[in-house]
């Protein structure tokens, strides 16, 4: 016996799990019984079952690993409520026990396996069909009681590891999600377009381990549109897919799809419809597939919190995108002419600015042309404004059809406006082909509603400026006015507007 005591520390000693501790113990059971069956089983009391854990089978009665019979028509239990856990004639012993007929068994060996409350978790049996008469009961049974007792502390270690494992395993989970929601805040804080936030967010779901497919999609005018272009082929099943969900589930941040209406394009898999709001108006959304049904109140949290995210970008990035639109309209307004939409004098001045600095540095000319139209008032006084307004509409129009690439034009107050027009060379016989063409297109016949309106141009005054000229903006405007008072002054015996019609 002591020898087989010394086996057992071996097995204690190497042991790190209940399997590697109960298999050389039902070997060393066998040794010293001679019993065919040697297995240890667990009990679940609750649900009224007994298992057959871990079995060693050496001779003709051969029962299974995983085995599981009704508890209360085991002999196990039968032994521990008679006292007896050793007998070689079963069928006198336990003549009711159906399972005993069926096996044919006639010794049967059984300790119980107590858990840290003394209660019953386990049995440590051995059986034959043939009887077997031990040579020293009492013995055997102190050493299979030890050996239960064994059984019982690894069982318990197992247990503890296991809860220990489980607890580190739902930690590990609760800070990958943690750490899911705090890069996806870090991609909201700063992205500066949806589209790409909603893919990258799709990708860290994707690193994260819970998700085998994910779909992000932009909803533009109403259609549904997949942000990854290896995904494209699963647009359409997708957007049939979404059309079967009701207006309710399409204001809901997350919404657990019906598998009746999946597409065979999509993986059989939960999925969920991650929503992306701008007020009360979805504009995007992530479609995803789960690895495994890890819980859906858990995954709703989780998605929910992504959506907020989402969702608080998306708002963010439409206000930034009003305000852009709001100030460029300031912006607009600021430099421009209200009735024309042309260039005001402030855009002018700043235009000039830029033309002169430019002709500095690349040694380039530029003329400055100022029309003033003529007996305009007069317009205004015989037709009302709103065809004097008109009038300075259709000028504005053909001044820019005259314009060259480069060339500017702004209107600088009432019935003046002012032409920068580029010139490589300055010479005198291009600046009179450029007043020509000026004074040509603002002349003619004009169609002012229900008048037409014969007129006979308006005065110009051009100088030119070149790459060492004086940088004064205000000189060369004034310059340019005053020869627009001669050119006015030459012009003098112009006939008024003429009415046609």
């Amino acid at each position: 016996m002591d020898a087989q005591l010394k086996q057992l520390a071996g097995f204690v000693a190497s042991a790190n799990t209940v399997e590697e501790l109960t298999r050389p113990i039902l070997r060393l059971i066998q040794q010293l019984t001679g019993l065919e069956s040697t297995y240890l089983t667990s009990i679940n009391v609750d649900a009224g079952m007994q298992r057959v854990e871990y079995v060693l089978n050496a001779g003709q009665l051969q029962l299974t690993e995983g085995l599981e019979v009704p508890w209360h028509d085991t002999l196990c239990k039968r032994a521990l409520q008679s006292g007896r856990f050793l007998t070689s004639d079963v069928a006198n012993t336990w003549p009711d026990s159906a399972a005993a007929k069926a096996l044919g068994l006639q010794t049967y060996l059984s300790v119980p396996v107590l858990d840290t409350r003394g209660e019953v978790c386990g049995t440590l049996c051995g059986a034959s069909s043939q009887q077997v008469q031990l040579d020293n009961p009492d013995d055997v049974l102190q050493v299979l009681q030890l050996c239960a007792e064994l059984v019982s502390v690894q069982w318990t270690r197992d247990k503890l590891q296991h809860a220990a494992l489980a607890r580190a395993s739902a930690a590990e989970r609760e800070l990958g999600k943690l750490r899911l929601l705090a890069a996806v805040s870090e991609i909201c804080v700063a992205a500066q377009s949806l589209s790409l936030a909603v893919m990258q967010v799709a990708q860290v779901m994707q690193r994260s381990g819970e998700w085998q497919q994910l779909l992000p999609f932009e909803t533009l005018q109403q259609q549904l549109v997949l942000l990854d272009p290896a995904q494209q082929a699963l647009q359409q099943a997708l957007a049939q897919w979404l059309a079967t969900l009701s207006a309710e589930e399409r204001c809901r941040n997350v919404v657990p799809l019906n598998p009746e209406f999946r597409p065979p394009e999509l993986l059989d898999a939960p999925a969920y419809l991650i929503n992306i709001f701008v007020g009360q108006q979805p504009v995007a959304g992530l479609l995803a597939l789960q690895l495994a049904d890890s819980g859906c109140s858990e995954q709703l949290l989780i998605l929910s919190g992504i959506s907020n995210s989402l969702s608080l970008l998306a708002a963010r990035l439409d206000e930034h995108s009003m305000l852009l639109d709001a100030n460029q309209q300031l912006t607009y307004h600021a430099r421009h002419d209200a009735l024309t939409g042309l260039p005001n004098r402030r855009y002018l001045l700043e235009e000039l600015e830029r033309l002169i600095a430019r002709g500095v540095r690349q040694q380039l000319g530029f003329y400055l042309i100022f029309v003033d139209l003529d007996k305009f008032k007069l317009i205004n006084d015989q037709f009302g404004h709103e065809t004097g307004d008109e009038f300075l509409r259709q000028i504005a129009q053909r001044l820019q059809q005259v314009l060259r690439k480069g060339d500017f034009v702004a209107r600088q107050g009432g019935d003046e406006f002012v032409l920068l027009c580029q010139a490589p060379e300055i010479s005198t016989e291009q600046s009179e082909l450029i007043i020509n063409r000026i004074r040509q297109c603002c002349s003619g016949v004009f169609s002012l509603g229900d008048f037409k309106l014969l007129y006979h141009g308006p005065s110009l005054g051009a100088v030119s400026w070149h790459s060492g000229d004086s940088q004064d903006i205000d000189l060369l405007l004034s310059l340019a006015d005053v020869a627009m008072y001669q050119d006015k002054q030459r012009r003098r015996a112009m006939p008024a507007p003429q009415l046609l019609s």
